[in-house]
Parts: structure tokens; C-alpha cells; sequence
């Protein structure tokens, strides 16, 4: 079995750690390859890993090992698409929702995959298609169609399988899927979504209404949105990393990819566990010692 490693090589931890990773991979004799960025960055000082473009390790890998956060996972996501290759996260960032593994605990849960304690989550993915732009665009976490550097608000006008829903005049929209639903879409007020069900949420961000709410519609759906701006253009992004400029009245339509992520997870991985290293549900500040319950 073959490995990819690709990392976030602005983190000063990736670089300390490395040589002994390095080390601790020979040792093991696991067939390696590097991400070239990695290899090239004046800090790689070791010898005897083969390394490619980033664009062709999901071709050469049986499985990809995603050292960073969030963004180096979703990054990676992009680079594998239709591949499918497995994505292990390996978590050298703040939160790092979508990685299960502390780099410090690295060697040690490695060990354990190797030996086969793991399972494969597949995870659905977005398509979306902008009017007069061939290339697609695919997200595992969420579509953003933003305002961009305008200061007022856009009109979004959403239709689901060819039935209008609303005219969103807001300072966004989101199409979040489950694996979605702990980022942007939370922080916009939308609902935490087990990563398992097919459903996809439509989100407004700072809707001038208080009766605009996320809407919660079937992964199978097709959405269009249209969106409408007195600036010159707005901006829409597949994961933070696809990012396109539109001028005003560009379609977006977005439907189920017809491929899915595949997410390495440990067997010990529970998402309601996550839920509570990540996000710290389960913990409770309030002095209940003077509740008139026993607690």
C-alpha cells in the first residue's frame, strides 16, 4: 500500500516534526510519497522519498495522509475529486474539525490503521455549474455565494426543482452539506446535520428578514439561484478553494455530485464524540450546586 503525504507548509510544527515522521516512516518500510510542494520548500532537508505535483498523487496513492487543518483536507478533497482516494486528516491546526488525529498521537493511531482499525466514510459531495463557465465546481463542505467587496446587500433568487422558494436579499447564501453543517453554516445559525443523512442546507447569511430561516431540502434536488448586485460583481466559492468571480445575473445551479469524499476514519471516530472535543458539548459552566435538583 501505497502513501501520499500533503501538507499545510506554512505550519512552523509540520516542519519540527517532519524529519522524525520521515524517520519513523523508513523504519517502518511504508512506501511513501511526498507532495512536491513539500520537497521543494526550503526547509525539507531530507533524501530518499519520491515526491509528485500535488495533481498527481491521487493517481499514485492508495491513500492520502492530509497534515494541516480544515482547509489542507478540504484542499485535498479538491485535488482528489473523482479519484475517490481515501483522506486521512491529520490535525496540525486549531480545530480541525474534518481531521480525527492529533499529529502528536500520529505514529501510534497510524499503527492502528495499518492494522486495520479503520472504517471509510463516504461523504456527499456537491456539484455546481455557473452560466457560461464549463468547468464545474464541487464542495464537500459548502457553496458561497457572497457579496464580495460590495458593501450593500445582493438579491438571491432560489428556485428547487424548478418550484420558487424565495428571494433571499442578504449579504449571501450557503449550500451546505452535512459534513458542512459544523462550519459556515453553523456559524450563520444554521443546524448541525449528522454526516450520514443526504440532504443539503440552503442558508441564508444576514438576511434583511427575520422570517428567512435555513431550509433543509433533499440531497437529490436541483437548485438554482440567481443573484442580482448593484456592484459590478460577487463572488461564489466551492470550499473556500474554488473561488469565481460573476457578474450580476449569473446563474448558479447546483445538484449531488455524482461522486462522494471518502473520509479515513479511526474505529474509535464517533461524530457525536466530535461534538463534544470540537465544539465542547457535554460541558456545563454553571455551578449546580445550589439547583434545587440533584445533579
Amino acid at each position: 500500500m501505497t502513501f501520499g503525504l500533503i501538507a499545510n507548509i506554512r505550519k512552523e510544527l509540520f516542519w519540527r516534526k517532519l524529519p522524525t515522521l520521515l524517520k519513523w516512516f523508513k523504519e517502518q518500510n511504508i512506501s511513501l510519497i511526498l507532495s512536491r510542494r513539500i520537497t521543494e520548500h526550503p526547509n525539507y532537508g531530507e533524501s530518499g522519498f519520491e515526491s509528485v505535483q500535488d495533481s498527481e498523487l491521487p493517481t499514485q496513492c492508495d491513500l492520502i495522509l492530509a497534515f494541516g487543518g480544515d482547509g489542507t483536507f478540504l484542499h485535498t478533497v479538491q485535488l482528489v475529486g473523482a479519484h475517490q482516494t481515501p483522506i486521512l486528516g491529520i490535525n496540525v491546526g486549531g480545530l480541525g474539525f474534518l481531521t480525527d488525529i492529533q499529529f502528536d498521537d500520529f505514529t501510534s493511531a497510524f499503527t492502528r490503521i495499518l492494522e486495520g482499525e479503520y472504517h471509510i466514510e463516504e461523504r456527499l459531495m456537491l456539484k455546481g455549474y455557473l452560466e457560461g463557465d464549463e468547468t464545474p465546481l464541487y464542495a464537500l463542505n459548502e457553496f458561497v455565494i457572497d457579496k464580495g467587496s460590495a458593501v450593500r446587500v445582493i438579491q438571491i433568487d432560489i428556485e428547487v426543482d424548478g418550484n420558487f422558494l424565495n428571494n433571499f436579499v442578504a449579504d449571501g447564501l450557503l449550500f451546505s452539506t452535512p459534513t458542512g453543517s459544523t462550519g459556515y453554516s453553523l456559524s450563520s445559525g444554521g443546524p448541525i446535520i449528522v454526516p450520514s443523512l443526504d440532504v443539503m442546507i440552503i442558508n441564508p447569511i444576514c438576511p434583511h428578514s427575520l422570517t428567512n430561516r435555513p431550509v433543509i431540502i433533499p440531497a437529490s434536488s436541483r437548485v438554482t439561484a440567481v443573484t442580482l448586485t448593484e456592484h459590478h460583481q460577487f463572488v461564489v466559492a466551492a470550499d473556500g478553494q474554488d473561488i469565481r468571480q460573476c457578474k450580476s445575473g449569473t446563474q448558479l445551479t447546483i445538484e449531488k455530485a455524482p461522486f462522494t469524499a471518502h473520509l479515513v476514519k479511526p474505529n474509535s471516530s464517533n461524530f457525536f464524540n466530535l461534538l463534544h472535543t470540537k465544539l465542547n458539548w457535554g460541558e456545563d459552566f454553571r455551578d449546580k450546586k445550589l439547583w434545587s435538583y440533584d445533579s
